[in-house]
């Protein structure tokens, strides 16, 4: 009777090891494919977040900065250089502030610019002397304000202002044609991941009133 049962005992065949070998190589790329997709998502989140976080923060010193902006003379306009072409985009104000003996230059400008994204710079430039006439000739502290703007569609900085009953864009203007507008609008579209096309840009839209103008 033992001996019967002995002989009727099947042990594991070489094909069911390899069957189950393959189930569990299976199994295993499954789960690695979830895991690298979820951290994947998880990296491109955290991108996203910080990229919204610095496009925040510097849509928000550049409002503050243009709603404090001053005329240098009376007869000035508020804004100096508006230039909405993406080759040469260019917002250049004056502000005078508490902590400075004389008024304060600030020039938003691209740079770093690749076939599609461009960085966001400032330079900051301290008037010569603490009374007029004013001049900016010392060096600027530059400042990188965002990084890896997306250089098609909207402009970066247009001028606004109404006139009997519609609105007038202003996309280039300076000394010899003068910025005559009220508001500033500021469009800022950044790529949050550059090594990802298929990222959905993040993009951030105000429109700042010259208190001063």
């Amino acid at each position: 009777m033992l001996k019967r049962i002995h002989n009727d005992e099947s042990g594991i065949s070489l094909v069911e090891v390899l069957v189950a070998s393959a189930v569990a190589s299976i199994i295993a790329t499954a789960f690695l494919v979830l895991f690298s997709s979820f951290s994947r998502n998880v990296s491109l989140e955290e991108a996203r977040a910080a990229a919204l976080t610095d496009v925040q923060q510097a849509m928000t010193e550049l409002t503050s900065e243009l709603r404090q902006a001053i005329a240098l003379n009376a007869d000035d306009p508020v804004v100096e250089v508006l230039d909405a072409s993406w080759a040469t985009a260019e917002l250049i104000f004056h502000s005078d502030r508490a902590d400075a003996p004389g008024p304060e230059r600030y020039r938003y400008y691209v740079a770093n610019c690749s076939v599609t994204h461009c960085d966001l710079m400032r330079d900051l430039t301290v008037a010569d002397a603490a009374t007029p006439p004013w001049t900016f000739t010392g060096t600027p502290n530059t400042e990188l304000i965002v990084a890896n703007l997306l250089i098609d569609g909207d402009p970066l900085f247009s001028g606004a202002e109404w006139s009997s009953g519609s609105e007038v864009i202003t996309s280039d203007c300076d000394s010899a044609t003068p910025c005559d507008f009220s508001l500033v609008e500021i469009i800022l579209r950044v790529d949050p991941d550059p090594n990802t096309a298929a990222e959905e840009p993040l993009r951030v839209l105000h429109g700042v009133r010259l208190r001063n103008a």
